[in-house]
């Protein structure tokens, strides 16, 4: 019976494994809804951006997007909340923030479209600042050093992606995900071992006590053999006198 459990949980992630591995394989990649601004704009649809941000400028003046079809949003969460419920078509964002946003979602979201290079972020000095050479020098090498991609990795890579935790779409399995299965083959093989024990007790037992029953038996054979009473023959030649 054991040996029928453990064949029937061998099927099973058998089984198991090979779906998992077919899904991974097959897992459809992720696509953007949208593939181009024209779209967006001739569609009316709505879109959104950073609260505060110059973006909401660019969008209105470069790229022409009515003011009534732009919504701001204060956070990444809000940024999920309103792309999966619909209430905006995309996000428009700055590059840092776009790829923290990507880095936190990175199962629900995709990169789409061109990035634009703007003005956006600086440095404000006074005019003839001492410091603006010192501040220049600084940047370059900064930047020659590859230190900025390393600031930038160390930013993205510490986020936790909060898809993982609600990825209900391909689970994957692990020794965890068949502890059922390894309680009831061992529960079944530890049953069978102690039936096995017993039984094999129990014969011992009963030889045992077959080997004393007829040795008893042969015990009273024996005496009773030895108490039978001895018959005497006399023996005489023929024609004799006894």
């Amino acid at each position: 019976m054991a040996m029928v459990v453990w064949l029937f949980v061998a099927l099973v992630i058998t089984q198991s494994y090979t779906a998992s591995l077919t899904s991974m394989l097959t897992v459809q990649q992720l696509q953007p809804a949208t593939r181009n601004i024209e779209t967006l704009k001739n569609s009316n649809a709505k879109v959104g951006h950073g609260k505060g941000s110059y973006v909401s400028t660019y969008l209105k003046d470069v790229l022409g997007f009515k003011s009534t079809n732009l919504k701001n949003f204060s956070s990444p969460q809000e940024y999920a909340r309103a792309l999966k419920s619909g209430e905006i078509a995309a996000i428009f964002l700055e590059v840092p923030f776009a790829k923290l946003f990507l880095a936190m979602y990175c199962k629900s979201f995709i990169l789409a479209g061109p990035s634009y290079k703007i003005g956006g972020f600086g440095f404000v000095f006074p005019k003839g600042s001492p410091m603006l050479a010192d501040i220049n020098e600084a940047l370059l090498k900064v930047a020659e050093s590859g230190k900025l991609r390393e600031l930038e990795n160390s930013m993205t890579g510490t986020e936790l992606c909060l898809d993982m935790e609600s990825d209900h779409g391909n689970p994957s399995f692990s020794l965890n995900s068949f502890w059922i299965l390894f309680i009831l083959t061992g529960g079944t093989s530890t049953v069978a071992l102690v039936f096995y024990v017993i039984l094999g007790k129990w014969k011992f037992n009963h030889m045992l006590q077959l080997k004393m029953i007829w040795r008893l038996i042969l015990a009273m054979l024996s005496k009773n053999y030895q108490l039978r009473p001895e018959h005497h023959v006399t023996m005489c030649p023929i024609g004799g006198v006894l």
